[in-house]
């Protein structure tokens, strides 16, 4: 490694500890700004897709364990969405060397046009929806379950393929069935953590995760997510998505229109 890719890698590293305190402070990692700059410089889609996958898996960790000291997540969800968000994760992670690298590339933008789709309308929405918390692990509508069951398994098997934790789809679910803010960003990142951790393993048995990269970027992304994990509530939700929704348009609509042109 040249001392120019080390400062590279180093500045990525910062960036991640920053991505982590914001996200981990409203239930996500955003893995999404990380991802394109390790896919750049890595030079290869899936790998830098697996070792994203990993950096993310760790930061919601870290800030799941405190959340979950706090009281804010729910273990029903964790089995109904969590369980077979796992699964296809694992499944899609160990498939998606096979696949053209072009593919990945726009698959991820594609995610990430999604996911900026998703945080656009949660900031415009009004925050009276997300006032009324109710008890996530009470036994749920029979109706409901399959559906728990299905949003888990599709998240989950995207995850596997573009290295995110899909955590900006799955929050704006849970805060549909009724979660308050606090236990829905607390049992969201708890999720992540599942999904990533199955994909993961899938990832290194299929050796598409770079080591160095991951041993860099890790700590500082740890390190930010228990800080912003400490901070959930006492930061502007609405202003930050905004942003990184537009953020997160720009970069896709480059990656996908990368893809076309190759």
């Amino acid at each position: 490694m040249t001392p120019v890719d080390l400062v590279i890698l180093l500045l990525v590293a910062l960036l991640s500890f920053g991505l982590a305190y914001l996200g981990a402070s409203v239930g996500l990692v955003l893995g999404q700004l990380r991802l394109p700059v390790l896919v750049y410089w890595l030079g290869s889609p899936v790998v830098g897709a697996g070792t994203s996958l990993g950096i993310s898996t760790i930061a919601a960790l870290v800030g799941a364990v405190r959340h979950g000291r706090s009281g804010r997540v729910s273990v029903r969800l964790i089995l109904t969405i969590g369980a077979p968000s796992a699964a296809a994760a694992f499944a899609t992670a160990r498939f998606a060397a096979a696949l053209d690298p072009i593919l990945v590339k726009m698959a991820i933008g594609v995610a990430l046009l999604v996911t900026s789709g998703f945080m656009l309308r949660r900031a415009s929405a009004s925050s009276d929806d997300e006032d009324d918390e109710v008890d996530l692990d009470a036994d749920p509508p029979k109706n409901r379950m399959p559906i728990e069951v299905g949003v888990g398994a599709v998240l989950g098997g995207v995850a596997g393929l573009v290295g995110l934790l899909m955590g900006t789809l799955r929050l704006p679910i849970m805060l549909r069935l009724g979660a308050g803010p606090a236990r829905a960003v607390g049992t969201n990142l708890a999720i992540g953590c599942v999904t990533g951790l199955f994909a993961g393993v899938a990832t290194v048995m299929e050796g598409n995760i770079d080591w160095v990269a991951f041993g860099v970027v890790t700590p500082t992304t740890m390190l930010g997510a228990y800080l912003g994990a400490s901070a959930t509530g006492r930061m502007e939700k609405r202003t930050l998505r905004t942003l990184i929704a537009i953020v997160l348009v720009v970069i896709g609509l480059w990656m996908v229109s990368e893809g076309l042109r190759n």
